[in-house]
């Protein structure tokens, strides 16, 4: 339910019920609002859920049971705040402006390996944009808040997920920041059959140095990404140009069609054969 006026300075709050449906198969939104101005700080406060921060305005600290001398928050930034974790947050003196979320479900976990968030990095100084694509997110939230319902729980999970990509954009981790060059590169040679070893030597880096850059940036061993870069370029190739089975292999680093279409049937779920017939739009000839 929507409360508009909350007791630690104007904005809104509101805590829909739990949504068991939701939280088993994906996320659900167990709270959200808006505040500004002056504000108590939270000492020693722990969720039973994860929490996402977004301070748009202002300057204040953060605090948890890792990093006890606290660490600097100046808008825009993103704090995360997960399950079980005593922490403490709140504006300094001149207040600040806030927008906050609880979420639970068992698509944390997913996040949480695909790199949304670094538990090590709870707060992020974000990119400007955060501002302006965050306000029109939580205004919508609120009217779905206001009205109790399944419809608008599953709209507000919806908006939950767009929410914590925009955090995860706006706010990328340290590590992520630092492999922009490593993942364009490993893309661009994706389709060039060479084991992972001399991918990480072409690179100027160890195995484990590759392995590293990659998982933290993408939740991905660079086996997995060179493989999901694979198979996205045969379903377009597919989908879109008129190459045989046995070409498109080739043209994505396989020289054995029977092993890619034994691949392309255990990833995709069909064969590249089926994938073309589901694909193709009837009365267009495939574009080469």
């Amino acid at each position: 339910m929507d409360f508009s006026a909350p007791s630690s300075g104007p904005g809104w709050r509101a805590y829909p019920a739990a949504e068991p449906a939701l939280r088993d198969s994906g996320l659900s939104c167990r709270g959200a609002g808006e505040q500004s101005g002056p504000s108590r700080h939270t000492r020693d406060r722990r969720l039973a859920t994860h929490g996402l921060v977004l301070v748009t305005e202002g300057r204040g600290r953060y605090a948890d049971e890792a990093h006890p001398d606290g660490i600097a928050v100046q808008a825009p930034t993103v704090i995360w705040l997960f399950p079980g974790l005593a922490h403490g947050y709140g504006p300094d003196g001149g207040g600040w402006q806030e927008h906050w979320l609880l979420f639970e479900g068992v698509g944390t976990r997913a996040l949480e390996g695909f790199g949304a968030w670094d538990r090590d990095e709870p707060v992020r100084r974000a990119a400007p944009e955060l501002v302006g694509r965050v306000t029109p997110v939580f205004a919508h939230l609120r009217r779905l808040l206001a009205v109790p319902g399944g419809r608008g729980a599953m709209l507000a999970a919806a908006l939950t997920h767009q929410l914590i990509a925009i955090a995860a954009e706006c706010a990328p981790p340290a590590s992520a920041a630092q492999a922009p060059d490593v993942i364009e590169s490993l893309a661009a040679a994706a389709l060039v059959p060479m084991p992972v070893e001399r991918r990480a030597r072409a690179l100027g880096r160890t195995e484990a140095e590759l392995r590293e850059a990659v998982l933290r940036a993408t939740g991905l061993t660079p086996h997995e990404f060179v493989l999901a870069t694979r198979l996205e370029r045969a379903q377009f190739l597919l989908a879109e140009t008129t190459a045989g089975v046995a070409e498109v292999a080739v043209q994505v680093g396989y020289d054995d069609p029977a092993y890619f279409s034994r691949l392309f049937q255990r990833r995709v779920g069909m064969s590249p054969s089926a994938f073309r017939e589901q694909e193709t739009r009837r009365g267009e000839p495939a574009r080469s």
